[in-house]
Protein backbone atom coordinates (compact mmCIF):
# COMPACT_ATOMS: atom_id res chain seq x y z
CA UNK A 1 0.00 0.00 0.00
CA UNK A 2 1.61 3.28 -1.09
CA UNK A 3 -0.35 5.76 0.99
CA UNK A 4 0.53 5.44 4.64
CA UNK A 5 0.52 7.79 7.56
CA UNK A 6 4.24 7.09 7.85
CA UNK A 7 4.94 7.70 4.17
CA UNK A 8 6.52 11.08 4.90
CA UNK A 9 9.02 9.51 7.31
CA UNK A 10 11.51 7.79 5.06
CA UNK A 11 14.64 8.36 7.12
CA UNK A 12 15.20 6.85 10.58
CA UNK A 13 17.14 9.97 11.60
CA UNK A 14 13.94 12.01 11.42
CA UNK A 15 12.25 9.61 13.83
CA UNK A 16 15.16 9.97 16.24
CA UNK A 17 14.96 13.77 16.05
CA UNK A 18 11.22 13.66 16.74
CA UNK A 19 11.81 11.24 19.62
CA UNK A 20 14.49 13.50 21.11
CA UNK A 21 12.24 16.55 20.74
CA UNK A 22 9.43 14.75 22.53
CA UNK A 23 11.82 13.71 25.29
CA UNK A 24 12.87 17.32 25.78
CA UNK A 25 9.25 18.44 25.83
CA UNK A 26 8.45 16.29 28.85
CA UNK A 27 11.82 16.52 30.56
CA UNK A 28 12.82 18.12 33.81
CA UNK A 29 16.31 19.21 34.84
CA UNK A 30 18.76 16.39 35.54
CA UNK A 31 18.96 17.44 39.19
CA UNK A 32 15.31 16.46 39.55
CA UNK A 33 16.02 12.85 38.57
CA UNK A 34 15.43 10.40 41.35
CA UNK A 35 18.56 8.84 42.78
CA UNK A 36 17.10 5.34 42.58
CA UNK A 37 16.51 5.49 38.81
CA UNK A 38 19.39 3.19 37.89
CA UNK A 39 20.33 2.14 34.37
CA UNK A 40 19.74 -1.49 35.30
CA UNK A 41 16.86 -0.86 37.70
CA UNK A 42 14.07 -3.40 38.12
CA UNK A 43 11.69 -1.40 35.93
CA UNK A 44 13.95 -1.33 32.85
CA UNK A 45 13.17 -4.88 31.62
CA UNK A 46 9.46 -4.05 31.98
CA UNK A 47 9.95 -0.90 29.87
CA UNK A 48 11.85 -2.86 27.19
CA UNK A 49 9.28 -5.67 27.12
CA UNK A 50 6.25 -3.39 26.98
CA UNK A 51 7.76 -1.16 24.27
CA UNK A 52 8.52 -4.27 22.23
CA UNK A 53 5.01 -5.57 22.81
CA UNK A 54 3.43 -2.26 21.76
CA UNK A 55 5.66 -2.27 18.67
CA UNK A 56 4.26 -5.72 17.95
CA UNK A 57 0.73 -4.38 18.24
CA UNK A 58 1.53 -1.58 15.77
CA UNK A 59 3.08 -4.12 13.42
CA UNK A 60 0.06 -6.41 13.68
CA UNK A 61 -2.32 -3.54 12.93
CA UNK A 62 -0.29 -2.62 9.84
CA UNK A 63 -0.23 -6.27 8.79
CA UNK A 64 -4.03 -6.36 8.93
CA UNK A 65 -4.07 -3.28 6.71
CA UNK A 66 -1.81 -5.17 4.25
CA UNK A 67 0.98 -2.59 4.40
CA UNK A 68 4.41 -3.36 2.99
CA UNK A 69 6.98 -4.81 5.46
CA UNK A 70 8.94 -1.55 5.75
CA UNK A 71 5.73 0.38 6.46
CA UNK A 72 4.74 -2.21 9.07
CA UNK A 73 8.01 -1.61 10.90
CA UNK A 74 7.45 2.15 10.72
CA UNK A 75 4.01 1.67 12.25
CA UNK A 76 5.56 -0.48 14.98
CA UNK A 77 8.17 2.14 15.82
CA UNK A 78 5.63 4.96 15.71
CA UNK A 79 3.19 3.19 18.02
CA UNK A 80 5.85 2.25 20.55
CA UNK A 81 7.54 5.68 20.57
CA UNK A 82 4.20 7.38 21.02
CA UNK A 83 3.26 5.13 23.93
CA UNK A 84 6.68 5.53 25.56
CA UNK A 85 6.60 9.31 25.43
CA UNK A 86 2.97 9.39 26.54
CA UNK A 87 3.81 7.25 29.57
CA UNK A 88 6.64 9.59 30.60
CA UNK A 89 4.42 12.64 30.08
CA UNK A 90 1.66 11.02 32.14
CA UNK A 91 4.07 10.27 34.96
CA UNK A 92 5.41 13.82 34.88
CA UNK A 93 2.13 15.68 34.69
CA UNK A 94 -0.23 13.57 36.78
CA UNK A 95 1.99 11.78 39.28
CA UNK A 96 4.66 14.48 39.60
CA UNK A 97 7.39 11.93 38.90
CA UNK A 98 10.52 13.18 37.15
CA UNK A 99 11.07 12.39 33.49
CA UNK A 100 13.34 9.38 33.02
CA UNK A 101 15.66 9.36 30.05
CA UNK A 102 16.82 5.94 31.25
CA UNK A 103 13.29 4.59 30.86
CA UNK A 104 13.18 5.88 27.27
CA UNK A 105 16.51 4.18 26.53
CA UNK A 106 15.07 0.90 27.83
CA UNK A 107 12.00 1.50 25.64
CA UNK A 108 14.24 2.11 22.61
CA UNK A 109 16.06 -1.16 23.27
CA UNK A 110 12.76 -3.07 23.29
CA UNK A 111 11.65 -1.34 20.10
CA UNK A 112 14.96 -2.06 18.37
CA UNK A 113 14.77 -5.73 19.39
CA UNK A 114 11.28 -6.06 17.91
CA UNK A 115 12.26 -4.29 14.68
CA UNK A 116 15.30 -6.57 14.30
CA UNK A 117 13.16 -9.68 14.84
CA UNK A 118 10.45 -8.51 12.45
CA UNK A 119 13.01 -7.59 9.77
CA UNK A 120 14.53 -11.06 10.05
CA UNK A 121 11.10 -12.70 9.90
CA UNK A 122 10.12 -10.71 6.80
CA UNK A 123 13.09 -11.99 4.78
Amino acid sequence: MDATIFGAVRRPGLLLVLYAFGALAVSTPCAAQEADDRWLGPDKPVHAFMAGWIAGAGYAAALELEWAPADRRRAAVGAALTASLAKEALDRWTQDEPFSFKDLVADAIGIAAFVALSAAADR
